[in-house]
């Protein structure tokens, strides 16, 4: 199951529950604040992509001929 799928179930099963929108939505920003920090950390540790083709930052990008 991926992190989308669980978090899904969860917070389907949080919004059938008991639980009041303040909980609910705490519960949500802790798991978007892990999820990024997790993102981050990852992205430290990871080696860098590179990509064949040409950048799409680079280039005439919005230059007038």
């Amino acid at each position: 199951m991926s992190y989308i799928e669980q978090f899904e179930q969860e917070l389907i099963a949080k919004l059938n529950g008991k639980e009041d929108t303040a909980s609910i939505v705490r519960w949500t920003a802790e798991q978007v604040l892990e999820s990024y920090r997790n993102g981050i950390t990852a992205g430290q540790k990871g080696t860098q992509v590179i990509r064949k083709g040409q950048s799409r930052r680079r280039g005439s990008f919005g230059k007038a001929e």
